[in-house]
């Protein structure tokens, strides 16, 4: 067996870590439906990825020419089927973007694994925004991995819908409401200690700021992550 075709399968599964059976499907009637289906997907894709990797790993020594070509065939088609289930995939992920905007005023995107809403048509406290994620099952933005990143994507979406202020923002999912200056997301995870921070925040101006916001100034030269008083009305990002 080549190690190129080893190597081209786990690079295959790193872009795709989803996954699936690909069956024929009409046209998706509501975001439910199509939801379903982009999870059957990433389920069944699991599935096929492990068998390959259960073929790589089989010990030549106990195999003959024969059974190694037979093997080499049957990799080569579970990869052919792995490419047209990250297409399908693709397809439907986009397929659900799309139905999501008609349903919701904002905009969603994609982040390590997860999809995310910036609510860029209401402002809300802190609170409020934490009630209006919860109605739909789901809570303010907890993002992990290039946080950066994150917060320069959301800075994009929202920047064009700000109001005459110099100065918006919109709320996240952490706070430091049950212990002054200990961090966390709502979930009950800490903020890590390299959490980018602007500069000396958080500062807990004025006393009161215990909520997490991503700011920016209107003509978009800064953006960063910031405590504030929670009442304040802001837009903010759910997760969904």
């Amino acid at each position: 067996m080549t190690s190129s075709l080893k190597v081209a399968i786990l690079i295959l599964g790193f872009l795709c870590p989803c996954s699936a059976d690909i069956t024929s499907r009409g046209p998706p009637s509501d975001v439910n439906s199509l939801t379903r289906e982009v999870n059957e997907l990433e389920e069944n894709l699991a599935v096929n990825q492990l068998a390959i990797l259960h073929l790589l790993n089989r010990d030549p020594s106990e195999l003959n020419n024969e059974r190694m070509s037979t093997m080499e065939s049957e990799v080569q088609e579970e990869l052919r089927h792995l490419r047209e289930v990250v297409e399908e995939f693709t397809t439907l992920r986009e397929d659900l973007i799309t139905l999501k905007n008609f349903v919701y005023v904002g905009k969603f995107f994609h982040h390590e694994r997860k999809d995310f809403y910036v609510n860029r048509e209401q402002k809300l406290s802190w609170t409020d925004s934490r009630r209006w994620c919860q109605v739909r099952g789901s809570d303010l933005a907890q993002p992990t991995g290039d946080l950066i990143s994150f917060m320069q994507r959301v800075h994009h979406l929202v920047l064009p819908y700000v109001g005459s202020a110099s100065h918006e923002a919109v709320w996240m999912g952490a706070s430091d409401i049950a212990s002054e200056g200990q961090w966390f997301w709502l979930s009950g995870t800490q903020l890590p200690n390299n959490f980018p921070w602007d500069g000396i925040q958080p500062d807990n101006g004025g006393g009161n700021e215990d909520c997490l916001e991503i700011a920016y100034k209107r003509d978009g030269t800064n953006v960063f992550y910031n405590d504030h008083v929670c009442t304040y009305p802001r837009h903010f990002v759910w997760e969904l």
